[in-house]
This record gives structure tokens, C-alpha cells and sequence, in this order.
């Protein structure tokens, strides 16, 4: 027997959407989410390959991981205000998605939150962005840059509405952060295979595993440094810093290795 699109309202007094409230994803062709609904949760509409368009409510708040995941005839993708995260793969293999619109409540765009939305043609991104996954779309450096507060340059990508480092994802041996830089993002340099990074004076703080993932780098931190995450590190990670800085001070606590050599 032949599989029949269908159209599914969620009932009235539904509070979250998980990946059990509807059957059948392959079937669905339609969703209508009433404004009870204040979480779509992971993988909620994953799989839903016959969802050609959906309107969130703005009553929605968070936004789970692949929650429209392979949705491979989604054409248009409106989060609404009050959503701050598009966390991972929320929108991977959305292959048929031409224009994404995120509003200024977004502030972070994780690990392939867009991955392999090879149709997109259009984005428009908020000015906010603290965090932002250099695998974010299938092509971060194209998309990020067309947006009048995004640039991209070195092998960084710099939010200067915020002066933001978002993420590095050259191949130098040895890079120096642009003297506008005030803060380094969430993994801005995870994984790199750079040898030594400079901070620049300026920078005065440093995220959650900024540094993580790498094979011994070297970081030298300026004094202006005042607030590091406690995992802006991995234990490979080598510190150059001034003497009674905050950086020095952060080393002794953390039991991270600070070198002695010093900073030029």
C-alpha cells in the first residue's frame, strides 16, 4: 500500500515537540505548531523529506540538535525572535533551502548547523554573534562575509559590530590576532595546527575551549586578558604570559603549563 502525505497539527496545549510526538516523518507534507509549543526538541522533524515550509511560533524559545535534519525539500528556513542558539545540525542536509533568515536574538551558530545546504543563495545574519562554527555552513568564509558587520581575513573570521574573533581556520604556523580583536570565541582556534598564536593586546577574553583540540600550541596572552574559561584550554596547550597578569594568576589555578620564556 502507497504512503500518503499528510498535514499534522500539534495539539492546542503541546509544550515541547520531540522526535516521538509525530509518527511516520517521511509522510508529513504540512505541521502547524500552536504558540503553546516553547521547545522543538532534538531531532523533533528529523527525517521529514516531503516538509516543503513550516512556520515556528514565536512562542518557541530553544531549538534542538538536528531538529529538521534532513528536511530535504524545506525551501525557506524563518527562525523567530527569541531564539539564541542554532545549535548542532539543526538544519544539516536542508538541501533545497535557498534563503535563511536569522533574527538579532541569535548569538551563537554551532558544528554544522547548516551543513551541506548546498541551495542556499541567500542569508541574512544578526550583528550579535559571539559564537559562530567555521563549520557552520558548507561555506562559512563565503556566506559570513556578505553580511555588512562580517569579515574575513588571514584565515579569521571577525565579527566587528562586536570585534568578535569567531574562528581561524588558516594554515599558518604563526598568527597574530588584528588589533581590533576583543574577544576569542568559542573554539575560535580548536584543532588548529598553527605553532604559536599572539594574542593581541586588546583581547580581553578568551572562551570556552578556544584553544582546545590542538597538538601543543603555543599561546602568548596579553595583560589586557581578563576573564579565561576554565576549558579555553587542553592540557597540550603552552601559555606565554607577563608576569602577576591575570593569565599568570589563571595558569597557577587551572595547573595549566605556563612556559618561562619571555614575552617580547
Amino acid at each position: 500500500m502507497a504512503n500518503f502525505l499528510v498535514d499534522v497539527t500539534i495539539p492546542d496545549d503541546t509544550v515541547e515537540i520531540t522526535e516521538q510526538t509525530i509518527e511516520n516523518h517521511r509522510n508529513v507534507k504540512s505541521v502547524t505548531i500552536p504558540e503553546s509549543v516553547l521547545v522543538i526538541g532534538d531531532r523533533a522533524f528529523a527525517d521529514c523529506v516531503n516538509l516543503r515550509s513550516i512556520t515556528i511560533p514565536p512562542t518557541v524559545m530553544a531549538i534542538g540538535k538536528y531538529a529538521f535534519s534532513n528536511c530535504a525539500q524545506l525551501e525557506t528556513i524563518e527562525i523567530p525572535a527569541g531564539i539564541a542558539v542554532i545549535d548542532d545540525g539543526t538544519f544539516a542536509d536542508c538541501v533545497s533551502v535557498e534563503t535563511i533568515l536569522l533574527p538579532d536574538s541569535v548569538t551563537a551558530i554551532k558544528e554544522h548547523a547548516f551543513m551541506n545546504c548546498t541551495g542556499v543563495k541567500n542569508i541574512v545574519l544578526p550583528d550579535n554573534l559571539t559564537v559562530c562554527s567555521a563549520k557552520a555552513f558548507p561555506n562559512s568564509r563565503k556566506y559570513l562575509c556578505v553580511n555588512k558587520n562580517y569579515k574575513y581575513e588571514d584565515g579569521m573570521m571577525i565579527n566587528t559590530n562586536n570585534n568578535m574573533l569567531l574562528f581561524y581556520n588558516g594554515e599558518d604556523e604563526i598568527v597574530y590576532t588584528p588589533e581590533t580583536v576583543r574577544g576569542i570565541s568559542y573554539r575560535a582556534f580548536y584543532g588548529t595546527t598553527s605553532k604559536l598564536v599572539r594574542v593581541g593586546e586588546g583581547v580581553t577574553s578568551i572562551s570556552e575551549e578556544a584553544f582546545a583540540g590542538t597538538k601543543g600550541v603555543r599561546v602568548i596572552i596579553p595583560e589586557s586578558v581578563d576573564y579565561i574559561e576554565l576549558s579555553a584550554f587542553d592540557s597540550n596547550s603552552k601559555i606565554l604570559c607577563h608576569k602577576g597578569s591575570y593569565a599568570e594568576n589563571w595558569c597557577n589555578e587551572s595547573g595549566l603549563r605556563r612556559l618561562e620564556d619571555e614575552i617580547a
